[in-house]
């Protein structure tokens, strides 16, 4: 599923998006940029690459909220990285109230539970490599690359999940209540059912810097009383997390994940107990959904670190679980699939130019090569061998 789309009328083929993009997820047809949606994670970096602002996420509008008798809105802690003191986060705290939902909720226990079990895990995991399980981005990037990686991550849901389904369970009716998630970063609109068609218990995900004119009008000096929860300040923020025994790994931008999680596949990290991955800078507050930037953040939140209290609120391990990791794991290709697959792409690879100009809209020769092997495409639409007689 892609919440990323192309919305102007001609690209100016500047190849930008294509360079950038992970997992070679756009390619250029019909002088418009294309995005699959088997292949894309979600990452948001098409979205900086394309020099005309032509790639978008949008996610519900708060309009929504008026389809439902009564609507919560989700707030992550990471919204609070901009506040450099527990004042400040009260202030924007009694703004969000003035957004016309019925509640606004705060992730901040639901995040500190999951941080909680997290680290209760890695207290009875002797030997075997975990990785943490809080991006969606990270998630669907192991999924599609690193697919031998897929029963390491942690089988945890989403805090937002979580909440979404106590919310709901304690609904008096909850066919009447809508529940929207404030998202940090495109990836997380597809937590929720609306636009995208998620099963799930969040209706709507709004972005936040599209409400964050309306949230900036009517903050003042107003302020509500506010919880920080200490394990829900170091979920959000890389490098804040647990240690165990000195062996944890905080990893954070795209770029170094994919490197360490080739290490990763090929049993390289030994002396590593515990990968916390995170796509975005400095973790969850540099989402790029968020204002400000990550670097003032994350010093913001280190700051309002001393001022959180430990949450004491235990929760049922039970309900902490999610599905889509067991069931992505069940609809893994076979092994031999993947070897006989991978095998036709490098005979075809073989025959290809290996220039990866991008002349025929793919990112490189190897996209090329699978397109060829999954019939959609012949080596004639190679530009450079669709010249040559003897192909």
């Amino acid at each position: 599923m892609s919440v990323i789309s192309y919305t102007l009328h001609k690209c100016t083929k500047c190849m930008h998006c294509l360079r950038i993009c992970p997992t070679e997820a756009i390619t250029i047809q019909n002088e418009r940029a294309i995005i699959s949606p088997k292949k894309c994670i979600n990452c948001g970096q098409c979205m900086d690459a394309c020099t005309n602002l032509g790639l978008q996420a949008k996610g519900s509008t708060i309009i929504d909220k008026d389809n439902y008798e009564k609507s919560v809105l989700l707030v992550p802690t990471s919204i609070y990285s901009d506040c450099s003191s527990l004042e400040e986060v009260e202030t924007l705290n009694a703004a969000l109230d003035q957004l016309g939902f019925d509640e606004v909720l705060s992730l901040g226990e639901y995040e500190a539970a999951v941080y909680a079990a997290t680290s209760d895990y890695m207290k009875y995991n002797d030997s075997r490599l975990l990785i943490s399980s809080f991006c969606p981005v990270i998630n669907r990037l192991i999924e599609l690359k690193y697919p031998m990686l897929l029963s390491n991550i942690l089988p945890f849901d989403y805090p937002a999940e979580i909440a979404a389904r106590a919310v709901r369970a304690a609904a008096d009716d909850p066919n009447k209540l809508g529940i929207f998630l404030f998202c940090e970063c495109p990836s997380k609109l597809t937590l929720a059912k609306y636009p995208y068609g998620k099963q799930s218990a969040i209706d709507h995900a709004l972005s936040i810097v599209d409400l964050f004119p309306q949230i900036n009008h009517v903050r003042n000096e107003t302020r509500k009383p506010m919880v920080l929860y200490e394990e829900a300040i170091k979920s959000v923020v890389s490098g804040l997390n647990m240690q165990v025994n000195n062996q944890m790994l905080a990893v954070d931008g795209l770029d170094k994940i994919k490197k360490v999680l080739e290490l990763a596949e090929f049993g390289l990290l030994k002396e590593v107990k515990y990968l916390s991955l995170s796509a975005c800078s400095n973790g969850c507050i540099g989402g790029k959904f968020i204002w400000g930037n990550p670097f003032n953040g994350k010093v913001n939140m280190t700051r309002l670190l001393q001022e959180a209290e430990p949450m004491l609120k235990k929760f049922k391990i039970a309900d902490l679980y999610g599905e889509e990791t067991n069931s992505n794991i069940e609809s893994m290709p076979n092994i031999f699939a993947q070897l006989a697959k991978f095998k036709s792409v490098n005979e075809q690879l073989e025959v290809l130019p290996g220039f990866d100009c991008g002349a025929c809209g793919f990112p490189s020769c190897r996209t090329m090569a699978e397109e060829i092997v999954d019939g959609r495409k012949t080596l004639h639409d190679c530009k450079i061998l669709g010249k040559r007689d003897d192909v």
